[in-house]
């Protein structure tokens, strides 16, 4: 008859992933908390960009506003609407991404996209202020005495915050891309 052995020590199985709780980096714990605000603080931003949309970006002699929205219409920039929309859309599609995922392709994707957003923005607003109560606009169709107001800074408060949430969120990303064990961010601490 066999002897059976009896192991000396038990020692419990490890996992190869980081807790559900928390997310490891260079022995440092990262609560999921942390990982999750840079996506929410990029939903913030989408959502005051996009509400800006709707306040007054210039304010007219008479004391009304003219919205962004109204101003594609004053300044006969329909042909450039369905780009801003898309634009909007990509950036909300990898805003949600960015959010319910730790994938950090994505988050600096969104962070790219969403300077690229900003620069653009910031190049539209210079002009609307040098086409604003001059001699020689730079853009025509606008109404005398137009003035800038608070709606395009609105704006730009909001691509900064998609920027900086979505570089928050790349930080401190997981996974490069989904489903590939090489495209880790960073190592287990056994070494996996």
């Amino acid at each position: 008859m066999a002897a059976q052995t009896t192991p000396t020590s038990h020692t419990p199985p490890t996992s190869q992933t980081a807790p559900p709780a928390a997310t490891t980096r260079g022995g440092k714990i990262v609560p999921l908390l942390r990982s999750r605000v840079g996506g929410l603080i990029a939903v913030a931003g989408l959502a005051l960009a996009l509400l800006s949309l709707y306040l007054p970006w210039l304010s007219t002699a008479t004391g009304g506003g003219i919205t962004a929205l109204e101003l594609t219409e004053v300044l006969d920039l329909r042909a450039m609407a369905p780009l801003n929309f898309l634009g909007l859309l990509v950036l909300l599609v990898l805003v949600a991404v960015t959010v319910f995922t730790r994938l950090g392709f994505f988050a600096a994707a969104n962070a790219v996209l969403a300077s690229l957003v900003l620069i653009a923005h910031l190049i539209f607003v210079w002009v609307l202020f040098n086409s604003t109560d001059t001699a020689d606009p730079m853009l025509a169709g606008l109404p005398d005495g137009t003035s800038v107001t608070y709606g395009p800074f609105v704006a730009a408060v909001g691509f900064i915050l998609v920027i900086a949430g979505s570089v928050l969120a790349a930080k401190s990303a997981e996974y490069l891309l989904p489903d590939r064990a090489e495209a880790r961010m960073f190592k287990d601490p056994q070494g996996s």
